[in-house]
């Protein structure tokens, strides 16, 4: 008997004293009274049997995604190793390759047809531009080790100062400048990862440039906060929309009117993994037609 029949007698009894002495025309009453009671207590046990049961489930399927989950970042951390020690290890086969085609091209210099010196320097050409996919795959494969999470305040008018020593030759050579619109932020994040991020997309403004000498503008404005959103555009020869979100793969290098050029397709790979370790966001803007606009978020320094 349910604590709802057991209640319900109780008060027949203190009313009536029994339920023999309940008037008949309650009778009726009582009776569909109880049959909901009943109904009741089959409804609730029946639910109750139905939340045990997807309670062990909800709880099954979570440890299984837990799981799931941790054999997917201990494989994601074996590629990372894999990559990293392979990109390390094939380098010095690469420079042994290139090493010694040199010096047969050097003692073999007076007795080696043009044909013959054609081959060997593609042979060297191709050796080296392995040696730069490799030092790309690198660069992507460890820029989440929990090494590169040390996050610092950086000032971004410095770091742009530094990317212009290191690519002095490239702005003598293309008569380029940088031009900031107003005063650069300070932000926090990896010291070397921000100098990469920069001196990436500058270098592929230097690269990718028109008729003109490249002239580079960098912009940035306080973004929702917490953040600021830095803008990186050019004078260069700009791309099409249909290819604002293949720039970002890894290896993928985009040819302008039939025209090739050097590089590995790493560049921006490793951009947009930067801006996301930062938690940041990273975009082309399409509507800019007068070269190649894009921009990014990091965090301010709080």
């Amino acid at each position: 008997m349910s604590d709802y029949h057991k209640l319900l007698l109780r008060q027949i009894r203190r009313k009536h004293g029994g339920i023999e002495h309940i008037p008949p025309e309650f009778l009726p009453l009582l009776e569909t009274i109880s049959k909901t009671y009943d109904q009741y207590d089959r409804d609730r046990n029946l639910l109750e049997r139905s939340m045990d049961i997807s309670s062990k489930e909800l709880s099954e399927a979570n440890e299984q995604l837990s799981q799931n989950t941790r054999a997917l970042e201990s494989s994601n951390q074996d590629l990372k190793r894999f990559a990293v020690v392979v990109a390390h290890d094939l380098k010095e086969p690469l420079r042994t390759i290139t090493s010694f085609v040199q010096l047969i091209q050097k003692k073999e210099a007076g007795n080696f047809s043009t044909e013959s010196q054609e081959y060997c320097n593609f042979v060297v050409e191709g050796a080296n531009r392995m040696a730069q996919l490799l030092d790309g795959l690198m660069k992507y494969s460890v820029i989440n080790n929990p090494s590169e999470n040390e996050f610092k305040k950086i000032s971004t008018q410095e770091v742009i100062n530094n990317v212009r020593n290191n690519l002095y030759l490239k702005f003598k050579n293309n008569q380029a400048d940088i031009i900031s619109k107003n005063e650069l932020p300070t932000i926090k994040g990896n010291p070397s990862q921000i100098l990469q991020l920069f001196q990436n997309l500058i270098d592929n403004s230097l690269k990718f440039k028109g008729h003109a000498p490249p002239s580079i503008v960098i912009d940035a404005v306080p973004f929702n906060h917490q953040y600021h959103k830095f803008t990186v555009r050019d004078n260069g020869i700009g791309i099409k929309e249909e290819f604002k979100d293949k720039i970002f793969l890894i290896f993928k290098r985009l040819h302008h009117g039939g025209t090739s050029y050097e590089g590995t397709g790493v560049g921006l790979a490793v951009c947009k993994k930067i801006v996301e370790h930062h938690n940041g966001k990273i975009w082309v803007n399409t509507d800019y037609t007068d070269g190649f606009s894009l921009s990014f978020t990091l965090p301010n320094a709080l």
